[in-house]
C-alpha cells in the first residue's frame, strides 16, 4: 500500500493533548472480510474519540482474531500502522495509528477504509461507514450490534484457502475428510455459527 506524501493530512493526537471540549460523533461501521462468501461481517458502533489502535482492538475482539499477526489500516489513501519505539532496531516510516482519532479521519473513512490483518496475502477487511451518530447521543464505549459467520482459523493463509476448505467441509463426505475441524481443533466447527453474545462481551470488556 503506497503512502501519500502530498495533500492535507489529518492532525495527529499529541500525547499531552487534553481531551477536546467539543463533542464528537460516534460511527456505525460495517466490517467484512473481503471476498468472503457467505459474507463474514460485524457491525459495530464506535466513539469518534477512539483512535485507530482502539478500532484495531475492536475488530480483533468482534471478529474473533487472536491479535498474533501484523496489521495495517488504509484510510483514504494513507496507510496507518503501529509505529516501532525508539529502542527497536528501526522505526516505521508510516503514520502511527495510535495518534489518529476516528473523528479526524471522517473524510477518508467515507472515501476508502480497509484493515489488513496478517502477513502475505493476509485477511483484508472492508470497512464501510454506515451511519454518523450525532454527538447529542454521546457514546463512551464500543458496541457490537450484529454479525454473521464464524471467524476463520488463523492457521489458514487467506480467504481463498478458507473458502476451499468450507466447500470441502460441506461436501457429502466433508465431515470425515474435511480439514477445517483439524485446523481449528474443534470436530464440530461450523463456519456458519457466530456467538454474538460472547463477542459482545469481548468487545465490552476489551474497550
Amino acid at each position: 500500500m503506497a503512502q501519500v506524501i502530498k495533500g492535507v493530512f489529518p492532525e495527529a493526537v499529541k500525547n499531552d493533548e487534553k481531551k477536546d471540549d467539543k463533542a464528537v460523533p460516534s460511527y456505525i461501521l460495517h466490517i467484512s472480510i473481503t471476498f468472503s462468501d457467505p459474507l463474514i461481517w460485524r457491525r459495530v458502533q464506535v466513539p469518534g474519540e477512539f483512535t485507530l489502535t482502539q478500532l484495531h482492538n475492536i475488530i480483533q475482539q468482534s471478529m474473533g482474531w487472536s491479535d498474533s499477526a501484523v496489521h495495517q489500516f488504509l484510510v483514504g489513501k494513507i496507510s496507518y500502522e503501529p509505529v516501532m519505539t525508539r529502542n527497536t532496531l528501526r522505526e516505521s516510516k508510516r503514520f502511527d495509528e495510535h495518534k489518529y482519532k476516528l473523528h479526524t479521519l471522517e473524510e477518508g473513512m467515507r472515501f476508502m477504509f480497509s484493515y489488513l490483518y496478517g502477513a502475505g496475502e493476509g485477511w483484508e477487511h472492508e470497512i464501510h461507514l454506515e451511519e454518523i451518530i450525532p454527538p447529542t447521543r454521546q457514546l463512551n464505549h464500543p458496541i457490537l450490534l450484529a454479525g454473521e459467520m464464524a471467524c476463520p482459523p488463523e492457521t489458514v493463509g487467506d480467504i481463498h484457502q478458507y473458502l476451499q476448505l468450507i466447500t470441502e467441509l460441506e461436501s457429502p463426505d466433508g465431515r470425515k475428510a474435511g480439514r477445517l475441524p483439524e485446523l481449528t481443533g474443534r470436530p464440530d466447527f461450523d463456519p456458519r455459527y457466530f456467538d454474538l453474545e460472547s463477542a459482545k462481551k469481548r468487545v465490552s470488556m476489551g474497550r
